[in-house]
């Protein structure tokens, strides 16, 4: 059971407004190199062979591009750990859950090697990457979507899950202490906060914990849960804090609102992973939590608007599937009445919103297509 977020801009462009729209401008945009850096920018993503190496701006500028798409990678992952808890609770087929992660899995390692072709694989760019105010939370894509590779598949061979685990499991604990401790320095000050921080610090350990309870690993389960439990409250106290003491984030970062489902969902998804059997009172603990949520973001619908089609949309994926998984484990253990239909009901509007926004990205890219002044690739 697995549960399962720019372009060359100026400096002064807002850090959260560089994460939700990761794809570089298709418009030329003056740098230092002048027009021939933009040029190379564009040949780039179209995938037409470059002579010349990119500036250092550009280089980032597409690492953050291909980070900042993980979020298809991490929402199909997602996706397929709701239908593998269907699988165990009204025996859907695994394959469509097999065939989930595999789609999942090739989006990830294509922009793994991608973010490595364009200098991540350097630790001087690493280490820039992920003290980026806006942007460097989302590393943590990278070993959160391996864990959830390695539970799934552990049915292949637990000792190879157990170590694959093992790796990932610690990188994404660097990951989030590295940033933990990046930010405790003041770094963020300058920087508004969302909620897309809570992913490193708070539902990675909670994933962690699924994972780990799933390869049978139930002590490391308990001291991931308590990690994420803790800086679920100290941190997403501070998220929350911020967003409410200060002007509202810009239009485009609005999506990110979302992610404030995801502590709940995935740290019910742990508890209830922890505590097979009936529902106990943590349990309903944490669906109020979910439920309560759920409704914000529903009174959020209207702010969430946005002009027109980008990646940022999928920032609402992995919320959507995170959520669908634990409401299907959650009417099974609860014994809630008619909990067969509701599954299929739920997995169903799960696996819809998710098709509907990889239709709207596959048209949003489709060769010769308009983009409106602003809008960037997906």
């Amino acid at each position: 059971m697995n549960p399962v977020v720019s372009g060359t801009a100026p400096a002064e462009t807002h850090p959260v407004d560089r994460f939700i729209v990761p794809a570089p401008s298709l418009a030329p945009a003056p740098t230092e190199n002048g027009p021939t850096a933009a040029a190379e920018n564009q040949n780039d993503i179209r995938g037409e062979p470059s002579t010349e190496t990119p500036p250092d701006d550009v280089r980032r500028a597409l690492r953050a591009e291909r980070i900042g798409l993980l979020s298809v990678s991490l929402g199909a992952a997602g996706l397929g750990g709701a239908w593998q808890s269907a699988t165990a609770t009204v025996s859907a087929p695994v394959g469509v859950s097999d065939g989930l992660f595999a789609v999942s899995g090739l989006i990830w390692l294509v922009l793994l090697a991608e973010y490595a072709r364009h200098g991540g694989a350097h630790w001087a760019n690493l280490k820039h990457d992920l003290g980026h105010p806006g942007q460097g939370f989302a590393l943590a894509y990278i070993p959160i979507v391996g864990m959830l590779f390695a539970a799934h598949f552990s049915r292949f061979g637990l000792q190879t899950a157990r170590w694959a685990y093992a790796v990932f499991a610690v990188a994404a604990a660097v990951v989030a202490a590295r940033l933990l401790a990046h930010w405790l320095t003041g770094t963020l000050s300058a920087s508004p906060l969302h909620p897309g921080y809570l992913l490193p610090v708070s539902s990675g350990p909670f994933i962690a914990s699924v994972t780990a309870t799933n390869l049978r690993l139930p002590d490391v389960a308990e001291g991931a849960f308590a990690v994420g439990l803790l800086y679920w409250l100290a941190f997403g106290t501070v998220v929350l804090g911020s967003l409410v003491a200060n002007p509202g984030l810009p239009a485009r970062a609005r999506p990110t609102l979302t992610v404030l489902g995801i502590p709940p969902a995935t740290g019910g998804l742990a508890w209830t992973a922890a505590h097979p059997g009936p529902v106990d009172a943590v349990g309903y603990g944490f669906a109020g939590l979910v439920a309560f949520t759920l409704l914000i973001i529903a009174c959020l619908l209207p702010d969430l608007r946005q002009q027109s089609f980008h990646a940022g949309f999928w920032t609402f994926s992995f919320p959507i599937a995170a959520t669908a998984n634990f409401a299907i484990r959650w009417v099974h253990g609860a014994d809630v009445p008619a909990w067969r239909p509701l599954t299929w009901i739920m997995l169903s509007a799960a696996s819809l919103a998710l098709a509907a926004l990889a239709v709207a990205t596959v048209v949003h890219v489709l060769p010769g297509r308009s983009h409106p002044s602003g809008a960037h690739r997906a």
